[in-house]
């Protein structure tokens, strides 16, 4: 049986459109924002979201007929005091600067590590890859998924910026 999982990224929210870290936090998606959501014509057996607001709701403008399968695993990288700044108020500081340029010498302090992220979405991925469906949607963040997508490509930390999706686009991986 062949299967497909297509890893969206979120609609765009307020924050997004303003230029500033969520992280853990959450804003409304816009009216754009919805509007990319009810674009998705795609049907699948079933659906994952990360457990923040913003992607439940992207998940549910998507795909508004099937039940949305809540999950903490697939949240956004956690950012500590980053999360609700604007980027613009990061640009001097030394970890954003490696965080944001320099993937592989980001240093986390009381942020998550690009490694631990990777790590629990490769887990998830594996958990989900073994189930019994064939067309499996994922509601997730950007970082969360561009972290994901290096692994899977076989690539280093470093290049994790070059897997960024914009809002509402989305990866697909098939499995045979």
């Amino acid at each position: 049986m062949s299967k497909i999982i297509r890893y969206y990224r979120h609609c765009q929210t307020s924050w997004n459109e303003h230029q500033k870290l969520q992280g853990w936090l959450d804003s409304p998606l816009t009216n754009r924002g919805i509007a990319q959501a009810k674009a998705v014509e795609w049907q699948p057996d079933i659906v994952f979201s990360s457990d923040l607001r913003r992607a439940i709701t992207s998940a549910e403008w998507m795909f508004p007929s099937k039940e949305i399968q809540q999950c903490r695993a697939i949240r956004e990288i956690y950012l500590a005091d980053w999360q609700g700044r604007y980027i613009v108020q990061l640009q001097e500081d030394k970890n954003y600067q490696a965080y944001s340029q320099h993937p592989a010498s980001f240093i986390a302090q009381e942020q998550e590590s690009f490694e631990a992220v990777t790590a629990r979405m490769l887990h998830f991925h594996q958990q989900v890859s073994a189930l019994p469906y064939e067309k499996i949607a994922v509601v997730t963040h950007g970082m969360a998924l561009a972290c994901l997508l290096t692994a899977l490509h076989g690539d280093e930390i470093e290049n994790v910026w070059g897997y960024m999706l914009g809002s509402a686009q989305y990866e697909e991986i098939s499995l045979f």
